[in-house]
């Protein structure tokens, strides 16, 4: 019996019922994957950041410590001597 009294039909058979309640799945997973994830573009483009961040990282540990950058960087930060000469106090 239905209680509600909303028109619809109750079914006696528990096979029909099951059937029933497949089909309505099957409709709900084919909408789903239709309509795909909303934030697959914002995932996508936060993979492509990532991975534009970790190349710049390696960019940047080949030119610092492979390439000789640091040792670059040492010297000029290095005092060099000056072609004039020095006052002397008397």
């Amino acid at each position: 019996m239905n209680p509600h009294g909303d028109g619809k039909p109750e079914a006696k058979d528990p096979d029909q019922v099951l059937r029933l309640l497949e089909l309505e799945l099957a409709q709900s997973r084919a909408k789903r994957e239709g309509a795909g994830s909303p934030y697959r573009g914002f995932r996508m483009a936060s993979f492509i950041f990532l991975f534009a961040v970790v190349l710049g990282a390696l960019f940047a540990f080949y030119y610092v410590f492979l390439s000789g950058g640091l040792d670059e960087f040492r010297s000029r930060g290095a005092a060099h001597p000056s072609a004039t000469p020095a006052a002397h106090a008397p």
